[in-house]
């Protein structure tokens, strides 16, 4: 393990335990907190325990819909009348303000405030779209024109009816006040219209072949009532939605806490109490998921802790395939890395394979350099990566790169080849990936300087505001984005394109014209076998140009404490914390 500053466990175990108990007492809460729950509540049997053990592989956006919406269930609404179930989860980081300009990271904050708030889809255990608040959305013969059906009787936390309106103000809002994850997927819409109550028509200026995936199961719908009149959204305190929980209490860098909905449309959930504390040492984390003061966490298993939880018959580990990424992410603006040789070079010194089997036991899938999940549809398998010490030298050899002055290190244009490479650090393994990755530049003459950082001081220099149009100042960095960034392909294009408005996670500023071209032609195609000549196409050029390296892909290890509550629910790329494993009765 690298050397890695960790609070003395017997303190983070004492600072929880304080926090948990803060979690029982009175506080402000937007509904009664439920009765403390015992620590040891008996629950249902999942409907499955173990996660798939083959290779999650991530489809293609559907053009059209059709499966049927879920429907609250007897089981859902008769919920346990048994004593409440009380889960506590915990976290690394706090997630900011639970609203859709203000939660923080892909994961877990996506996944918290969609706790709170729901899309007009959801992604079901498969991560794909099913309808959630629309009974359904049909398009029409030429893609353009999609009509969307609401449910009856859904209702805002604070009791208002949910409605079409509040659906045509959400994607007006997100068109009209920038965030990069809900601007660029309504930017072009041509029109909204409210027919009625429970009816949605939208218009667009062409095909969209993500419209299922990036609209209607990602956007979260925010209330026209309270969010109408908002000139400053990031900063608006709210966390009304229609979701399965309210937010109860958030006291930051500490915990929050989650109460169920009973009145969620798609019935009461299995879970009455969600506490979720903010740990942010991992091996106070797992400690404390061994000793019962926690009964799971977030984050993925250490690999070397994988074989005891296994062995523990307190604990329960769920493995299945991982979408979530780590990347070397370059800045393709500053020299010398904004020269395709020089990448090249690089990624031709690391040896992905021996991170999986070095830092991640074997628990993870080397890297793709062209992105894509080697599970994946849409890839190539003639697109591989590279490891050759010998090529990587002869690159830099022909840009004239010598090292003149024998310290080791080659100069480039006059300068030294030298780079700080920034990680969180909070992120163990990938601060280990990062010093082998630093080695094996040192072998062809770079000198790279690990830094660690806290997450959000990292994200300020690699994704000022998560805005990409405000630029970088960073020369390498180890950085990942959330399974859905994956799990649906043609998201790769918000990755690599140079316009701001469509390479919203360009982070590099990677800019190259055929790149572009390949990208518009995907953005507007629907036809799923030319999507996937046109994203095989994308896949070989990022292979070549390599605006980041792929890393690895994680396999999902979770644990928990199966004797507290074992309903949990492996979505496949996500792993097992998200809102579907606490409505197991809502199909």
């Amino acid at each position: 393990m690298p050397a890695f500053k960790q609070a003395p466990l017997v303190a983070g175990l004492l600072i929880l335990g304080l926090l948990l108990a803060a979690c029982s007492s009175a506080a402000p809460a937007p509904s009664s907190a439920p009765a403390p729950a015992p620590t040891q509540a008996a629950a249902p049997k999942p409907a499955a325990t173990e996660a798939p053990k083959a290779a999650a592989q991530p489809t293609a956006a559907p053009a059209q819909p059709t499966a049927a919406p879920a429907q609250p269930t007897a089981a859902a609404k008769a919920a346990a009348k048994t004593s409440p179930v009380s889960l506590r989860i915990a976290i690394p980081a706090d997630e900011g303000i639970l609203q859709p300009y203000a939660y923080i990271t892909g994961y877990p904050g996506w996944n918290m405030l969609s706790l709170l708030y729901d899309a007009l889809y959801v992604f079901d255990a498969d991560n794909l779209p099913k309808p959630w608040l629309a009974k359904d959305a049909k398009a029409s013969a030429d893609g353009k024109t999609w009509t969307i059906t609401l449910r009856d009787g859904v209702k805002w936390h604070d009791g208002q009816a949910f409605s079409s309106a509040d659906v045509k103000f959400a994607y007006e809002y997100y068109k009209a006040n920038t965030h990069s994850r809900w601007t660029g997927p309504v930017r072009n819409f041509t029109s909204i219209e409210t027919p009625n109550a429970t009816t949605v028509v939208i218009t667009l200026p062409s095909p969209d072949p993500q419209f299922a995936f990036r609209v209607l199961a990602d956007l979260p719908i925010i209330p026209k009532h309270l969010w109408e009149g908002k000139t400053d959204p990031k900063t608006f305190n709210t966390n009304v939605g229609t979701g399965a929980y309210k937010l109860a209490e958030h006291q930051t860098d500490q915990f929050y806490r989650f109460t169920a909905n009973p009145d969620f449309f798609a019935g009461k959930p299995a879970v009455d109490e969600l506490v979720i504390p903010i740990i942010k040492d991992p091996n106070t984390i797992f400690s404390a998921l061994k000793t019962g003061e926690i009964h799971s966490t977030i984050r993925i298993l250490s690999p070397e802790l994988v074989k005891d939880f296994q062995s523990n018959a307190e604990l329960k580990v769920q493995r299945g395939p991982g979408f979530a990424t780590t990347l070397l992410q370059f800045n393709d603006e500053r020299a010398p890395w904004d020269k395709t040789a020089v990448r090249q070079a690089v990624a031709l010194a690391i040896d992905t394979q021996k991170l999986v089997d070095t830092v991640l036991l074997g628990f993870a899938t080397a890297g793709n350099p062209g992105w894509l999940h080697p599970a994946s549809p849409f890839h190539d398998p003639a697109v591989k990566g590279e490891y050759s010490v010998e090529k990587a030298k002869a690159l830099l050899d022909g840009l004239g790169y010598k090292d003149s002055n024998g310290d080791g290190v080659r100069e480039a244009d006059g300068k030294p080849m030298e780079a700080s490479l920034l990680v969180q650090s909070n992120q163990p393994l990938r601060i280990r990936a990062a010093e082998l990755i630093a080695a094996g530049l040192k072998d062809i003459g770079i000198n790279v300087k690990v830094t660690a950082m806290e997450s959000n001081s990292l994200d300020a220099k690699v994704w000022p505001d998560f805005d990409v149009s405000k630029g970088r100042d960073f020369d390498l960095a180890m950085f990942g984005w959330s399974a859905p960034v994956q799990a649906n392909p043609l998201r790769m294009v918000s990755l690599v394109h140079s316009k701001p408005a469509v390479g919203s996670l360009n982070i590099g500023g990677f800019k190259n014209a055929d790149v572009d071209k390949v990208a518009d032609e995907i953005n507007i195609t629907v036809d799923e076998a030319k999507q996937k000549t046109l994203m095989r196409q994308l896949e070989a050029l990022t292979a070549k140009e390599l605006p980041f390296l792929m890393l690895y892909y994680d396999d999902g290890i979770y644990a928990y404490r199966p004797a507290v509550y074992d309903r949990w629910i492996y979505q496949k790329g996500q792993g097992i914390f998200h809102k579907l494993s606490f409505l197991p009765d809502a199909k």
